[in-house]
């Protein structure tokens, strides 16, 4: 009997959680209300106080509301709570400056939403904006304001939080079976502890393949076939844009623990965690090491990359990058500093020449200089340069960040307690902090040198 009543709970709780989901209308709100814009390519516009319309993208709903709805007060105004049981209370609202109204139904939220006017005729808080859409997305919108705290995000159950790890191409077979044996024994240790909350991690794994145009796409069907809630390890180099594109899409939460070019362009992409600025930072920092070394007009660089994708972007922004600073690029033969952007070893020179590689593009393993006294070479490292303490610290930045989210954990409560992180110890050469505006973890960048 105790067997039988066990099943029955376990087949009532699959039942609620399969409930829970959104369905493909509200999953096109929850893209406008977390993201500004349609899944249908409308555009979505707003305004603030009958200022000119801005895209919608730069002032979504969650921005002030929160992604649970309930609204995040800052400086000095306190957005209202608009889940649908607080919008439709049957006696109506009074709000802190003495406005009040009846409830809220379908027709009079659209027009809130569309003309800044609540269910009394008062006009709103001119700190909300008007926004501009389609009948069909105010409706998507609508359809999804009315799920907000009661949908169940993919890869979560009662006893489980299923997380996603994406593996670089099998070109790095060494790195991906190194991940791999460090996130399975971490955990393994985790829920050997039990678990997070009583929920155990179960942790699927996906391999990028070799061609960059192929890895978003891989990344989508692993996220819908697996019903991730959240990616603990992200390998994105490659295909940073777009697989950044992918997870914010699908609203899934990830720290990316591979990515040479960061996304943090605006509007920020709020779903994508790095544990480091990447290429830009470390080729900043060799910049301003290098300069140190050949002071004015005695820095004479030159750039050698390779074909690569990632090899080509680096050179392409280091070039923009001397340009803003009136470098002028010099000629291999009589360059006094080297930016080496290629995988395999710099090759020693009969004068004294200075190597410097930026530590994303290094991988698992360092460079092996032939023998010569001529060459000095300077690496310049983020966050973690070793792949097992790269995915080790995104491990325990997750798994961090699903204790804060606490017992009622949502993919929104996971990406404010992410947000929350101040100066988080991890094992790396610096802690790291996110915020709201924030997306990269630790700007720390070490120049070192390099012994043959």
């Amino acid at each position: 009997m105790t067997s039988f009543r066990g099943i029955l709970l376990l087949l009532l709780t699959a039942s609620l959680f399969a409930q829970n989901r959104l369905t493909p209308q509200e999953e096109r709100g929850r893209r406008i209300f977390e993201r500004g814009d349609s899944a249908s390519g409308q555009p979505i516009t707003a305004s603030l106080n009958g200022e000119d319309h801005v895209a919608a993208s730069i002032l979504p709903c969650s921005n002030c509301h929160g992604h649970d709805g309930q609204g995040k007060p800052e400086g000095g105004v306190v957005p209202s709570n608009i889940t649908w049981d607080a919008l439709t209370k049957p006696y109506g609202v009074t709000h802190p400056d003495g406005r009040s109204h009846p409830p809220y139904t379908e027709r009079l939220l659209k027009r809130a939403i569309t003309m800044g006017v609540d269910p009394a005729g008062h006009a709103l808080n001119n700190a909300m904006p008007r926004f501009q859409l389609s009948l069909a997305d105010a409706s998507d919108l609508v359809a999804y304001i009315k799920r907000l705290g009661q949908a169940v995000d993919p890869g979560l159950t009662a006893d489980a939080v299923g997380l996603g790890v994406i593996l670089p191409a099998s070109a790095n077979a060494s790195t991906s079976q190194i991940v791999r044996r460090v996130l399975l024994d971490y955990f393994a240790r985790v829920n050997g502890a039990g678990g997070v909350f009583g929920r155990r991690i179960e942790v699927t794994f996906t391999e990028l393949p070799l061609n960059p145009a192929q890895q978003a796409g891989t990344v989508r069907d692993f996220l819908g076939r697996e019903q991730i809630f959240a990616v603990v390890c992200g390998s994105l180099t490659g295909a940073e844009a777009e697989i950044a594109a992918v997870l914010r899409d699908t609203g899934t939460p990830a720290m990316a623990t591979f990515a040479a070019f960061p996304q943090t362009a605006s509007p920020l992409n709020p779903y994508v965690f790095y544990l480091d600025g990447g290429i830009p930072e470390e080729a900043d920092a060799l910049i301003d090491f290098a300069l140190k070394e050949f002071p004015g007009p005695s820095f004479h660089p030159a750039i050698v990359a390779s074909d690569d994708g990632v090899s080509r972007q680096a050179a392409a922004w280091l070039r923009t990058r001397l340009a803003k600073s009136s470098i002028v690029e010099a000629p291999l033969p009589s360059a006094n500093a080297v930016f080496w952007l290629r995988p395999d070893s710099p090759r020693s020179s009969d004068r004294q020449t200075m190597f410097l590689i930026p530590g994303s593009l290094l991988g698992a393993s360092s460079p092996l200089l032939p023998p010569g006294a001529n060459t000095q070479v300077f690496v310049a490292q983020g966050a973690a340069s070793p792949a097992a303490d790269r995915a080790r610290a995104s491990a325990e930045l997750m798994i961090e960040g699903l204790k804060r989210a606490g017992r009622n954990l949502t993919r929104a409560t996971l990406l404010e307690a992410l947000e929350g992180f101040h100066r988080v110890e991890t094992g790396l050469h610096a802690p790291v902090s996110f915020g709201p505006n924030r997306r990269v973890g630790s700007s720390d960048v070490r120049v070192t040198p390099r012994q043959p």
